[in-house]
């Protein structure tokens, strides 16, 4: 997967994506995308195995970094396609032996893209068969706009949920540029065409811009969490993406159990 890609996924863009995982995800990559590290880098994490399931009951995994597509690479890379639990949903559905279908959730979010397209579908699902979710440990963000779609969400004693929220990053490298000599010129037409370049401080018609499109997501995140789970849209925005967990995450409406 090309780098120069990878990176296009990162920065400039909104994201549904616990604050922690993008350090995680900073940290691991900033220098192979030619960042700079903002801490140690940091193993990427094991991919969990589903585990098996009891008769009549799909198990669909939801794991790591959410994304649209993963583009060739395999579960390995601590990511999952929104596309591939979609695929695992509509299997689940249309099997007659399956009876139920449940969410296993650990997920620190991940990209917009597609999210809350299967959102909907995990939600028209539920009407043909009962789909529950269970935060085992972690459905933040991303993950818990698909989470908070089944009929019922559980979270484990130390798991949590939240992070209701949308964050952008840009970073600005035009000082390194400078201190190792370079000067990049950009040749354009259209003025937002260089939009959110690293390669030099963030404009501030352009970072208006990102904060407009991250408050129109913030709006559809909270519009989906409310008619998922029944509340109050200002009770969700209350929650100012902060994390539950536990008994927490009862209290403030985001799980059942």
């Amino acid at each position: 997967m090309p780098l120069v890609h990878l990176a296009s996924r990162l920065c400039g863009t909104p994201l549904l994506l616990a604050q922690a995982k993008l350090d995680i995800l900073l940290a691991v990559l900033g220098a192979r995308i030619g960042w700079p590290e903002p801490h140690a880098a940091v193993a990427r994490p094991s991919p969990r195995v589903a585990p098996d399931a009891p008769p009549g009951i799909a198990v669909i995994p939801v794991y790591g970094t959410l994304v649209r597509r993963t583009l060739g690479l395999e579960a390995a890379s601590g990511l999952t396609s929104y596309g591939e639990i979609g695929a695992l949903l509509d299997a689940a559905v249309a099997n007659p032996e399956v009876t139920g279908i449940l969410l296993d959730v650990d997920s620190p979010g991940g990209e917009v893209g597609g999210v809350f397209e299967l959102g909907q579908r995990i939600r028209s699902a539920n009407a043909v068969k009962p789909v529950w979710a269970i935060a085992a440990d972690s459905a933040f963000s991303g993950a818990y706009v698909l989470a908070s779609a089944a009929s019922r969400v559980y979270v484990t004693q130390t798991g949590g949920v939240g992070s209701i929220g949308v964050i952008a990053l840009h970073v600005d490298q035009s000082a390194r540029d400078a201190q190792q000599g370079y000067r990049y010129t950009a040749i354009t037409a259209g003025e937002q065409k260089n939009d959110f370049s690293p390669h030099e401080p963030l404009h501030p018609a352009a970072q208006a811009r990102l904060q407009t499109e991250v408050d129109r997501l913030y709006g559809i995140f909270i519009d989906h969490v409310a008619t998922m789970r029944d509340l109050d849209a200002a009770v969700v925005r209350a929650t100012q993406a902060g994390l539950y967990f536990g008994p927490e995450a009862l209290n403030a409406g985001l799980a059942d159990a």
